[in-house]
């Protein structure tokens, strides 16, 4: 009788680790380390614009305490922009306590390393503005395709 109820008990163990596992890499995990197009879908501050030819977009950071534009880039069509903040405790007392990192890659790419960093202000002092510019605009070659 001792061993069918520890039998069951470990089986029932290892489905529930099984399917804790699996909803980690789903879609309702809170990290996923790829860019998805308008963000991540959680609370980690993680957005993706993509250029198309109707909707060559520009983004802002804008400080809101100032209104003052912190950062801008008009991205190229067939081109997307990936930024995340991160907003660590121990800078809270600086004045731009929060950092972003940016990456400018191919529209469509899933993965890639943020190299690009910048002080911005704190969440609670900045805005996202994304404005979509006049088109049609034509893609450009990527650097070194020969074209």
């Amino acid at each position: 009788m001792a061993s069918h109820f520890f039998t069951r008990t470990l089986g029932m163990l290892c489905v529930t680790s099984g399917l804790l596992a699996l909803s980690a890499c789903g879609p309702t995990s809170v990290y996923r380390p790829f860019f998805d197009e308008g963000g991540s879908g959680a609370s980690i501050d993680e957005y993706t614009y993509v250029s198309r030819p109707y909707e060559a977009k520009t983004v802002t950071i804008v400080d809101t305490r100032t209104d003052e534009v912190v950062w801008s880039l008009d991205v190229p069509v067939g081109q997307q922009l990936s930024i995340n903040f991160d907003d660590k405790s121990k800078n809270q007392d600086k004045y731009m306590s929060g950092e972003m990192r940016w990456g400018v890659q191919a529209a469509g790419n899933r993965f890639g390393t943020l190299r690009n960093r910048l002080d911005v202000p704190p969440p609670h002092s900045r805005r996202i503005d994304v404005d979509i510019r006049q088109g049609p605009e034509v893609a450009t070659a990527p650097p070194g395709s020969g074209n």
